[in-house]
C-alpha cells in the first residue's frame, strides 16, 4: 500500500512537472535604438540657440555737441569679438536688421544704408543715425542679411567683430541730451 501511494504521488509529481514544463515559453525580440544628430554651433562657448548675447555696441557718454563718434563691439565673453564654432564649415553669420530702422521725427547724424537709428528712451521722436562696419577703418559697411567676414580664427573657433560710427553730428546745440538705444539682430544659419 505504501508503495502504491508512493508511486501515485511520484506519478502525480511527474505529470505536474511535465505540465509545467510544457507551459513554459521563452519569447525573444529586439529593441531599436536611434539617435539623430544635426549640425550645431557653440556661440560664445554656449550651445544655446535663442536669446544669445552677442555683446554690446556702446558709443559711451559724450556731449550732445558731437561731430563724429565711433565704437567697437564689446563681446559678451570679454574682448571685442563674439566667437562661433560649428560642426559644419557651411554656416553664415549676419546682421538681419535692427529695431529702429525707421527715422523718428528728428534725426541727428547722417543715415547710412541700411538705415539704423538710436532712439531717445525719454522722447521717441528724437534719434541719432548710425552705421555698422566690419573693419576698424570704417570702409566696409554691414548690409542686412549679408555674411559677416571672420575677423580671426584660432583653434577652429572663428571670431567676429563690429564697429559702429555716427557721422554728421554737426556740433549742434539743438541735439536733445538723453540715452539713445537700438537693438541689432544677429543670426547664425547652419
Amino acid at each position: 500500500m505504501k508503495r502504491k501511494r508512493l508511486l501515485i504521488c511520484a506519478g502525480t509529481l511527474v505529470i505536474a512537472t511535465a505540465s509545467y514544463q510544457a507551459l513554459a515559453v521563452t519569447s525573444s525580440g529586439t529593441i531599436g535604438a536611434t539617435l539623430t544628430l544635426t549640425n550645431g554651433c557653440l556661440i560664445n562657448g554656449s550651445p544655446t540657440q535663442n536669446g544669445i548675447n552677442f555683446g554690446t555696441l556702446d558709443f559711451g557718454a559724450h556731449p550732445a555737441t558731437f561731430s563724429t563718434l565711433t565704437t567697437q563691439l564689446t563681446g559678451a565673453s570679454g574682448g571685442n569679438t563674439f566667437t562661433i564654432q560649428c560642426t559644419t564649415a557651411s554656416y553664415t553669420v549676419a546682421i538681419t536688421g535692427n529695431t529702429n530702422s525707421t527715422a523718428p521725427g528728428t534725426v541727428v547724424g547722417t543715415p547710412g544704408t541700411p538705415a539704423r537709428y538710436l532712439i531717445n528712451t525719454a522722447n521717441a521722436a528724437q534719434g541719432v543715425a548710425y552705421s555698422l562696419y566690419s573693419d576698424s577703418g570704417f570702409n566696409n559697411i554691414i548690409a542686412n542679411n549679408a555674411a559677416l567676414p571672420v575677423a580671426s580664427t584660432a583653434g577652429g573657433v572663428n571670431s567676429y567683430t563690429l564697429f559702429g560710427r555716427i557721422t554728421g553730428g554737426g556740433n549742434s546745440v539743438t541735439v536733445v541730451p538723453g540715452t539713445y538705444t537700438d537693438t541689432i539682430n544677429v543670426s547664425v544659419t547652419y
